[in-house]
Parts: structure tokens; C-alpha cells; sequence
């Protein structure tokens, strides 16, 4: 079994391009959330391993996510690909500050924030339904022969 180490890099807008938008200035971005009704979520991801065999993407929907309280968290991601897994090779971590939103692109490859501290709580805006009937989940293990550990 093949464990990649993944780097935990600055957000920036340049490099978060690949998979999506950092709003890292007074803005907007056009969320396209398909058909369907907007929805806002509040979620808290507790502490748990830096490591992971599971990326899961939302085909048909942008993801917007706004952390709360100024909590901090790691993201891991992979750009949209038409394949049934991601693409080894261009996994990233981005070390999530606390203070400026992101969006996924429709069909990014991600994992759940891996929170930095106590909790990470968050806002997250997509479409209604979005995990009931626009959600994959891959088993990395299986399909790519590997896992992942961040180096925090």
C-alpha cells in the first residue's frame, strides 16, 4: 500500500484555482447549485487523524463554504476530473485560516475539513438534496492502491 504525504499549503486564490474560488476580497461568487432550492448548513468537524482513503464530489453542484468564529481546519482536494476517482497526483491540502470563504467547483474531489484546534465550525451553501442525489464517495485504497497522511 502506497501512503503519499501531502504538504499543507497557503490558501490563495492562485493556488486554489484548480478546484475552486477563495473569496480573499469583497466579492461574489455566481454559486451554481443546478436545479433545486439553495440550502445554508452550520456544521462543526471535531478533531480526528490526519490521514485519509476516502474523497467523495458533488457532480452537479458548487459547494460554498464560510468558516465561523475564526475556527481553523485543513481541506483536501482534487480538481474535477471525469474519471471515477481522483487523480493521485494532484491531491492538495490548503490550510483553511479561518476568515475567508471558498467554493468547490462542481465535481472537486474532497474530504471533510480535518479541524485545527478544539472544532472547525463552518456554513456550507449548495443545493438542497445534495448528499442524498449528488454525492460520490471513492475508497482510494481500492481503486488508486493508496492513502494519504497531512503534514501539519
Amino acid at each position: 500500500m502506497n501512503v503519499i504525504r501531502l504538504p499543507v499549503q497557503e490558501m490563495t486564490r492562485e493556488a486554489f484555482a484548480p478546484f475552486g474560488v477563495v473569496l480573499d476580497r469583497r466579492g461574489s461568487v455566481d454559486v451554481d447549485i443546478g436545479m433545486g432550492v439553495p440550502s445554508i448548513t452550520g456544521a462543526t468537524a471535531d478533531p480526528r487523524p490526519f490521514q485519509f482513503e476516502f474523497m467523495a464530489r458533488h457532480k452537479h453542484t458548487m459547494q460554498v463554504f464560510s468558516p465561523l468564529a475564526s475556527s481553523q481546519a485543513v481541506i483536501c482536494v482534487a480538481p474535477p476530473n471525469g474519471l471515477e476517482a481522483p487523480d493521485v497526483d494532484k491531491v492538495a491540502a490548503f490550510r483553511v485560516e479561518g476568515r475567508l470563504p471558498y467554493a468547490y467547483f462542481r465535481g472537486t474531489w474532497h474530504t471533510p475539513p480535518f479541524a485545527l484546534g478544539e472544532w472547525y465550525s463552518y456554513l456550507v451553501v449548495d443545493r438542497k438534496g445534495t448528499l442524498e442525489d449528488d454525492w460520490e464517495l471513492v475508497d482510494l485504497k481500492t481503486t488508486r492502491g493508496c492513502t494519504f497522511e497531512i503534514d501539519v
